[in-house]
């Protein structure tokens, strides 16, 4: 399981990169445009990706209470893509040193939807990498209604055979 949760670990990072080095690059009114998807914004939906990994990494270091890392940022672009890709690197780092026992341990949290919650770390990290790739995807079309059409692949078998 550990080899599995590195692979997607590692994987999320790289795909956080390469989607970000894309929308670094974009103009502040392209990055804002409202596109109608679940967040308004490519913006937005950054932002909302690295909440969730933020607060889903400050749980694995059982953090009471959570501060969603993008809640009070105002930064550039280039620090947003900067602070975004650490955090995906560092729920990396997490699974790297973890030992099969705090990989399978339960940590307890406050959900604000569902209340008081328990959750093996497995669960979490699969769950961080799974909504990630979700709004990557999301990413990708509001890219593309806007005309783009260099949109770096993030998909999972690119990252292995770009490895050997």
């Amino acid at each position: 399981m550990k080899e599995l949760l590195l692979q997607l670990a590692r994987h999320n990072a790289w795909a956080n990169q390469r989607l970000m080095k894309a929308l670094a690059v974009l103009p502040d009114e392209r990055l804002d445009r409202d596109m109608g998807s679940s967040h308004p914004s490519l913006r937005a939906t950054v932002l909302h990706i690295w909440n969730a990994e933020s607060i889903w990494y400050q749980r694995l270091h059982l953090a009471s209470p959570v501060v969603p890392a993008a809640e009070a940022f105002r930064g550039s672009t280039e620090e947003l893509a900067r602070l975004f890709v650490k955090q995906s690197e560092d729920l990396a780092a997490f699974v790297a040193t973890a030992s099969p026992v705090r990989l399978a341990h339960t940590v307890e949290y406050n959900s604000r939807a569902l209340g008081v919650c328990k959750t093996p770390v497995e669960q979490i990290l699969l769950q961080s990498f799974t909504h990630s790739a979700y709004h990557r995807g999301q990413l990708v079309t509001m890219l593309r209604q806007q005309g783009a059409t260099r949109i770096p692949s993030t998909d999972f078998i690119e990252y292995t055979s770009k490895k050997k």
